[in-house]
């Protein structure tokens, strides 16, 4: 994989994927690199000695956080403003627009820096120029080679202002991601900022869910779905008992975590329930119920601000909302209350075949969902073989996460957002 393969998230189908079901607490302590952190975790969970953990296929997820999470050295840089510059660069082959950053007399604790340039990714450009109140200024430059020069001429103009009002000048967080000769800058955070990454989610959850099957003996996991960047992680974990709804099929209890760690995102834990048409294991649609009938969160989330110990108290969660998911699935329906079932259908298609839809160029789910090819349908079962059928459709993350989000929130609730 090249660098910039690891900043976009990919999702990893288990089916196939040969491995061991098992992982060494030792192992796990190895992704955390904050000592104080990891001694906090070993304390926590009474890591002194070594032992072994068993989820299924949990060997292969452990060596893909492993990956991700070694990839690249962070570097945590306070500098001022004004010694910040971006610059807007075409590359001469396929004019790819690309802002690079040059970033001068910074620090990273007692490492004085006498210049790094790195490219920007993810958000790091509207970061920089959200508070002069120019990102969708200098993000649309992006769209005209012959614009490069415009972002010059800006910042100039910032530094004359910052030479004449010194007060005006703030020191930031630039987080700075290095991989031999290549730098990208990550994100502009405050010094507040706390490194909980994929890893930290990760080794959290997996000890947390240890702690649940020692509470509830006979318990046992499968990680259903897994999708991860260098900053992103979507994993979801069920218990491998099954709920049935008669003919309509069986759910699971899920868990849902979470984990961004750029720009001004979070971190949490999600009740998530797994839904099988029929027993067709492969199928399945994930729903996301936002509140139970009193009114009482199925989820908690984090900012990457938080203490350690608040850190390790949300993952403390865990069984609570598993739990959660057991109490949602005894009374549990999809929403009944529509003329038809072929309007819940309708309702998925116009919000993916709509003219701003960003499921629009996904041929195939755009097909799936149209009357053409679905004809009337007339009952819930054959809604929901289709609803699971669009989950195995390729697409990028953060689509698929959305459609999750859209086919979960008009099963249960008639509303098509996400």
């Amino acid at each position: 994989m090249e660098n910039k393969d690891y900043f976009k998230a990919q999702t990893h189908l288990l089916y196939d994927i040969k491995s061991h079901d098992f992982v060494e607490t030792d192992n796990l302590l190895q992704l955390i690199k904050d000592k104080k952190l990891k001694e906090k975790i070993k304390n926590k969970y009474s890591l002194d000695k070594n032992f072994t953990i068993e989820i299924g296929k949990i060997e292969f997820l452990y060596e893909l956080i492993s990956k991700y999470s070694k990839k690249f050295n962070l570097i945590r840089l306070e500098a001022k403003e004004s010694d910040v510059t971006c610059e807007l660069k075409f590359d001469t082959k396929d004019r790819k627009p690309a802002f690079v950053f040059t970033i001068k007399n910074g620090n990273e604790d007692e490492i004085f820096y006498d210049s790094i340039v790195a490219e920007g990714v993810y958000d790091s450009v509207a970061l920089f120029y959200n508070s002069k109140s120019l990102s969708q200024y200098v993000k649309s430059m992006s769209k005209n080679y012959k614009k490069k020069e415009l972002l010059a001429d800006l910042n100039n103009s910032w530094a004359k202002y910052y030479e004449k009002n010194q007060d005006s000048v703030k020191t930031r967080l630039f987080r700075i991601l290095n991989c031999g000769e290549d730098y990208y800058l990550k994100s502009i955070n405050s010094t507040a900022f706390k490194e909980y990454g994929i890893a930290e989610s990760f080794v959290m959850t997996i000890l947390e869910l240890n702690k649940f099957k020692n509470s509830n003996p006979g318990a046992e996991f499968l990680i259903s779905s897994v999708s991860i960047g260098e900053s992103k992680l979507d994993l979801i974990i069920s218990q491998k008992k099954s709920i049935p709804l008669g003919e309509l099929g069986f759910l699971r209890s899920s868990i849902s975590i979470r984990n961004e760690d750029q720009g001004n995102t979070s971190f949490g834990v999600y009740s998530t329930l797994e839904f099988f048409p029929n027993a067709a294991e492969k199928n399945k649609i994930y729903l996301f119920p936002t509140r139970d009938e009193n009114k009482i969160d199925n989820s908690i989330r984090s900012s990457h601000t938080v203490s350690m110990d608040n850190f390790l108290e949300t993952f403390a969660n865990i069984s609570e909302l598993f739990n959660a998911g057991e109490k949602i699935s005894e009374d549990f329906q999809f929403y009944n209350k529509a003329v038809s079932y072929d309007e819940l259908r309708a309702k998925i298609e116009h919000k993916i075949n709509n003219t701003n839809s960003p499921f629009k160029k996904v041929t195939k789910l755009v097909d799936l969902f149209s009357r053409t090819h679905t004809g009337q349908i007339n009952n819930l079962e054959t809604l929901l073989r289709i609803c699971a059928a669009s989950n195995e459709i390729e697409m990028d993350y953060d689509l698929k996460f959305k459609l999750r989000y859209l086919i979960s929130n008009v099963l249960l609730y008639n509303s098509n957002s996400y």
